[in-house]
């Protein structure tokens, strides 16, 4: 056990992604012989040369994640155990998707060493536990690979000149020295192993070479001095007071003490290592740095996720159509962390509004995090324009009204946005990004109104003219659409695909770089019945005749019942309506010596109520444009058919085709075809004089006409039981 690493099949089974059972008969099938523990009799291990190809090299990654803890002198703070992640506390066990995501991030390595160390853990991974005969029999970067010497000459040609054949034999055998020297620990050997392979920092990069000299360690703090105590001083200036201070030095030695002269790479390379917070407060002063650098606007990124998260919103630029063929753009408010650049949650609505945001906080309190700051914009009055036209004006107060109160009842601290200083939102930026998927749309607008591309014009017009029965339809994505596929960008190209490099995600994707600077103590999550109650949009209505409560949204009411709201009758209650479903509400009522409450759900006529909130308005909205449309329609028949009774004479079938023409709208255009088929125009069914006659003399027969409520009413139900 002194020359071979052993692991549990327990960490087996996690790296190969597969279950205890599955990995055990897995084993078996390979004839791996297991050992038991030394600490514990009923535990098996098994020798990671024995792991697959995929496991061996997830396993060189941790065991090197926690091993360059101090390689080179360095330390990176994202690093982790080398047993994972730490665990979730009790109540905020993750999610499955979470947990998906938590296990397949990478380990944490410094971005200058990813390359180098992912590279060599798959060439010495293969080798070590023979994963290169998988490859034998195809050909790889040219090679036909026969035996093992052709698979060695294969990393130069995929890599370059550092992978040669004999550098890679000779770090085989490094690797296998180091696994069997006794004298090495086994948890010590693959820091070992990195350290002896690592690239070490060339001569005068990072300042290793100059300034960290003995002889001149009093160089460093007087140029630091020089650049900072000047607002104009540059780097050359600052180089030429340090030369001074030397020269000074050297006469008051009386030449018997020389001093090296540093060159102005040294010097820049030294002063580069200086904060910006440190620059910008010695360079511009206390208000500057209250305005770019106050303890919560850090252009380091924070050390653990969820710890800062920033929201805003944001028209998107793409023309969008409702089901009534009703033209705009919709809004987005999005939560974002600043740690990860991970989407935590968000809402989409016809104009802002604090619904809106307090929609996109309840996602993001019951799916990610509750987290510790919330950054948010509380400038003076915004406006922007609705959907459809038209102009709303909020004001940033009124705006996060309802959110202001929800973080101090959870405990977190609100941090107001700086005005005039987009740096101070980081989501400004993440915003630009999804202009990649606005221009994957055909009906992309451009973010300046005033330079609209000429397409959405004539889709406009075809709209129009759609919407009279003289054009076919244009390809104008809808609302439902257009979010299905914002959701998907979300999800997949930014969360899971985006790769950034710089000092927030170092190399990995949003996702990875969540997992990776989880906090010790783990997430804290709400529960749904908690997420309910703390978001709740609050209402107080008196309890209706049977029991039942009744709540309008844009116009439309939406009963809800609950026996044991049938002896309050004209009370008045608190109904609290969740922010992401109109299934059920929850009402408080009085009572003797206090209050109780109790579940409502929604009565059983309206087939849509476990839909999103989102979705159930969007469609009452349609439902009402459909009904006034069709009661017009109806109106116009009815017009002409009095015009037709009242003439003296019948017209001719060319007159009343164009009458009919002109009056009639076909209802295809609102219900599909679940209505039936209507006979063309010009039809002699429709249009001879036969039929006007006989549909007149109908009329005066009839004893009592519907009314176009009841006909729009009865068109609505065969429409339901249609579908």
């Amino acid at each position: 056990m002194d020359r071979v690493e052993h692991i549990s099949v327990e960490e087996a089974a996690r790296l190969d992604g597969r279950k205890y059972r599955a990995e055990l008969r897995w084993l078996e099938r390979k004839r791996i012989v297991l050992m038991p523990d030394p600490e514990d009799a009923r535990r098996k291990l098994v020798p990671v040369s024995a792991l697959s190809s995929t496991a061996y090299q997830l396993w060189m990654k941790e065991q090197t994640s926690a091993a360059l803890q101090n390689v080179n002198g360095e330390s990176d703070s994202a690093s982790v155990p080398a047993n994972g992640p730490q665990a979730l506390l009790p109540f905020a066990l993750p999610s499955q998707k979470e947990r998906g995501l938590r296990n397949a991030a990478p380990a944490a390595i410094p971005a200058k060493h990813q390359t180098f160390i992912g590279r060599w853990s798959e060439v010495l991974g293969n080798h070590e536990n023979g994963g290169w005969k998988r490859h034998v029999g195809f050909s790889e970067g040219g090679i036909l690979i026969r035996h093992r010497g052709d698979y060695i000459r294969v990393p130069q040609k995929l890599y370059g000149r550092g992978f040669a054949p004999s550098t890679i034999r000779a770090k085989i055998k490094l690797l296998r020295e180091i696994n069997s020297d006794p004298a090495i620990a086994p948890e010590d050997k693959m820091s070992e192993l990195w350290k002896r392979i690592l690239p070490n920092n060339r001569a005068g990069r990072s300042h290793h070479t100059f300034f960290c000299q003995p002889e001149n360690l009093w160089m460093g703090p007087k140029l630091e001095s020089f650049y900072l105590t000047q607002a104009r001083r540059d780097v050359p200036a600052a180089r030429r007071l340090l030369l001074r201070e030397i020269d000074a030095k050297e006469r008051a030695w009386q030449g018997q003490k020389k001093w090296e002269r540093p060159t102005l790479h040294q010097c820049r390379t030294y002063l580069k290592n200086i904060d910006f917070p440190t620059v910008v407060l010695a360079r511009e002063g206390d208000e500057a740095y209250r305005n770019k650098c106050a303890p919560y606007i850090k252009r380091r990124p924070p050390e653990h996720s969820a710890d800062f998260v920033v929201t805003d919103q944001k028209l998107l630029d793409i023309l969008v159509r409702d089901s009534g063929w009703r033209l705009g753009r919709i809004w987005t408010v999005n939560y974002v962390d600043v740690a990860s650049w991970r989407r935590l949650g968000g809402a989409y609505g016809p104009a802002v509004s604090g619904d809106m945001n307090m929609e996109a906080a309840a996602w993001m309190l019951g799916e990610a995090c509750v987290p510790g700051h919330v950054q948010m914009d509380l400038g003076k009055e915004f406006v922007g324009q609705r959907f459809n036209g038209g102009i709303f004006r909020i004001s940033g107060e009124r705006l996060y009204a309802e959110a202001v109160g929800l973080w101090h009842r959870l405990g977190i601290k609100p941090v107001e946005a700086i005005g005039r200083n987009p740096q101070t939102k980081p989501i400004e930026r993440i915003h630009r990004c999804l202009r990649s998927l606005e221009q994957s749309f055909i009906t992309y607008t451009g973010p300046n109104p005033q330079e609209r591309p000429p397409r959405l014009a004539l889709l406009e017009k075809q709209a129009r003219e759609f919407k009279e029965g003289r054009a076919p339809a244009p390809p104008i994505p809808t609302i439902e659409q257009v979010i299905a596929a914002s959701e998907w960008w979300w999800a997949n190209r930014w969360n899971s695909g985006h790769r950034g490099k710089g000092r927030y995600l170092q190399g990995m994707t949003p996702d990875e770089a969540w997992n990776v600077k989880r906090p010790a103590e783990g997430f804290r999550t709400l529960t749904e019945s908690e997420v309910e109650y703390y978001t709740a949009d609050r209402h107080f209505l008196k309890i209706a005749r049977g029991g039942q409560v009744n709540l309008s949204i844009y116009g439309q009411t939406i009963e809800y019942v609950a026996p044991e709201l049938f002896l309050h009758q004209g009370e008045e209650a608190e109904v609290l309506v969740s922010r992401r479903a109109l299934d059920q509400v929850t009402v408080i009522y009085p009572v003797a010596g206090g209050t109780e409450s109790c579940v409502a759900r929604l009565k059983q006529e309206v087939p849509w109520g476990s839909e999103s909130r989102a979705e159930v308005k969007l469609r009452l909205r349609c439902i009402h444009a459909i009904k006034r449309t069709l009661k017009r329609s109806l109106r116009a028949i009815g017009a002409a058919e009095d015009v037709l009774a009242e003439a003296p004479f019948l017209p001719t079938d060319a007159l009343l085709d164009q009458t009919v023409s002109r009056q009639i709208i076909n209802p295809r255009q609102f219900f599909g075809t679940s209505t039936g088929t209507p006979p063309p125009l010009g039809h002699p069914e429709i249009c001879s004089t036969q039929y006007v006659g006989e549909r007149m003399r109908l009329r005066k027969e009839s004893p009592r006409q519907e009314t176009s409520e009841e006909v729009a009413e009865a068109a609505w139900r065969s429409y339901q039981e249609g579908k």
